[in-house]
């Protein structure tokens, strides 16, 4: 009898081990200043919704981060990060009235049904698709990486990078002024390496080979990230030029610019 409880006690604390393992795997975490951030995935499909248990819903693939929330700056960057992807489903610059990602899927699957409603012969369908992932972590400095896709109808759908680096002290969202020391100088030096990639000689219009860069003047664009290594320029698609040209990147080693830069 002893013996047969040995053994049960055994099988249970094995299984017990088991499922600790398991659940420590979805919680990835970030050194920070003085203690570790943690974060999750957090995914949206459209089994995650009621209004597409009994009518037809648009194609969704949401997978985003969410950091626990034990301390203010996991906080802050939730709030900041909700902010910025509920903004590749309303573009307005004002807050929105979605308070979560998820209303703001719920949104998008209303606007695709009255769609369908309105022109139930149309073969378009609506489409949505966000990954994100961390492209790079410091002591001092946190940079999401955000994918995504939509499309609504038209000739072709949108797709597009965003950065958001993060002070990891105090989850701050940060803004090209505040990563950089002299922003006009790091311009300067990024608009040379520019014109080298694409081949326009200096003196000659920035335009000249097709870009589209208002009032003919260089601008750096609106998403930058600063790795451990690295500072990279992402231009989207419309940004600095045509749909048809893509995503345009340029990529600097972190010592060239060092001089420029706060983090």
């Amino acid at each position: 009898m002893c013996r047969k409880f040995l053994s049960l006690l055994v099988i249970f604390i094995f299984l017990s081990a088991c499922r600790d393992e398991k659940s420590d795997t979805s919680v990835n975490q970030v050194k920070g200043d003085m203690e570790a951030l943690s974060f999750y995935d957090e995914g949206l499909l459209p089994k995650d919704f009621e209004d597409c248990k009994n009518a037809k819903c648009p194609k969704i693939r949401v997978n985003y981060l969410k950091f626990r929330e034990d301390r203010e700056a996991a906080l802050a960057m939730n709030r900041y990060n909700e902010k910025n992807l509920i903004k590749i489903f309303d573009n307005a610059e004002e807050t929105t009235e979605n308070k979560s990602v998820k209303a703001a899927v719920e949104e998008f699957i209303k606007d695709y049904q009255n769609f369908k409603k309105d022109f139930p012969n149309s073969a378009i369908g609506y489409e949505v698709e966000i990954s994100q992932s961390v492209l790079s972590q410091t002591k001092d400095l946190l940079v999401l990486e955000t994918d995504f896709y939509i499309f609504t109808g038209g000739a072709h759908g949108y797709g597009a990078k965003r950065f958001a680096n993060f002070d990891v002290a105090s989850g701050e969202l940060l803004d090209h002024e505040d990563l950089f020391s002299n922003l006009d100088a790091f311009r300067n030096y990024a608009e040379k390496e520019f014109r080298k990639k694409y081949k326009i000689p200096e003196g000659e219009n920035i335009n000249a080979k097709g870009f589209f860069f208002e009032n003919d003047t260089f601008a750096l664009p609106e998403n930058i990230a600063v790795t451990k290594n690295r500072v990279i320029l992402v231009y989207n698609r419309y940004e600095a030029a045509s749909y048809a040209e893509g995503e345009l990147k340029l990529s600097f080693p972190k010592n060239k610019v060092s001089e420029w830069l706060n983090y």
